[in-house]
């Protein structure tokens, strides 16, 4: 973990408050101490810290209101870890009203700057609906690139279909340039809103779509689409509920 901030006195105390997070035996109230002294010095990564403690109860009595305010100051300040765990109480709805679509925009952000957990975090809110369209190709992609950054979190049962190996692999390999993964999120999602059209509104199947946006689909549900038959073919591959086929694959039951 980098602290943003180089002054040297915000970084030291901010360097102490990580030994005692991380010694063998955690002192978690003094670990909040030396945050709390980087903090006051203008360390956005200690002011961080010092707010995902004050989410969890670590060192001090569990505040989600006031380390939701925290977060958002380190946040705004650059801190990748706050934009992590701000991502986390905004989809939970701790501290606050839940803005899951916020949420996922932070999760972008973080995943785009390389963390590994913030990716993770994506990648469930991709394969729930958490925020967003469902994705599950971008989710298991996203699954993967997170394991292969070395996040701890796994996805249970989590299972990638002969049918798809192809197009999660493609994905995965494009998401490994951080700076693309906004982009092809946002590409995915507009193209999945097509899709859902299409599902939901049979009628409008028999019109003519452009190449490009045949193209689009098909990319987009790693298989050939023959239009007609859209619903039937694609639909699972996303989770989508309600009146749209779910796929059976196994998903995370949590983002915590």
């Amino acid at each position: 973990m980098r602290p943003v901030d180089p002054d040297p006195y915000a970084t030291a105390p901010l360097r102490t408050g990580l030994e005692h997070l991380h010694a063998a035996e955690p002192d978690h109230e003094q670990a909040v101490y030396w945050f709390r002294v980087a903090a006051d010095a203008g360390n956005a990564e200690a002011l961080a810290l010092l707010g995902w403690c004050q989410l969890e109860g670590l060192g001090l009595p569990r505040d989600p209101e006031q380390a939701r305010i925290r977060l958002e100051h380190a946040s705004a300040a650059g801190s990748v870890t706050a934009k992590f765990h701000l991502g986390r109480a905004l989809v939970a709805g701790w501290g606050g009203a839940a803005d899951a679509p916020r949420g996922v925009v932070l999760y972008i952000t973080a995943a785009s700057q390389g963390h590994a957990d913030a990716t993770f975090n994506l990648a469930a809110c991709l394969d729930a609906g958490w925020g967003c369209q469902p994705d599950r190709l971008a989710a298991k992609a996203l699954f993967l690139r997170a394991r292969a950054m070395g996040s701890p979190l796994r996805a249970p049962g989590l299972r990638i279909r002969q049918r798809e190996l192809d197009a999660v692999r493609d994905l995965a390999r494009r998401f490994e340039v951080g700076s693309e993964i906004g982009h092809l999120v946002e590409e995915r999602q507009h193209e999945i809103a097509l899709m859902q059209e299409l599902v939901h509104h049979p009628s409008r199947r028999k019109r003519r779509l452009s190449a490009g946006q045949k193209q689009a689909l098909a990319r987009l549900a790693g298989v050939a689409v023959v239009i007609g038959g859209v619903a039937g073919a694609v639909a699972g591959l996303f989770g989508w509920r309600g009146r749209r086929a779910v796929s059976h694959d196994a998903g995370p039951t949590s983002i915590a």
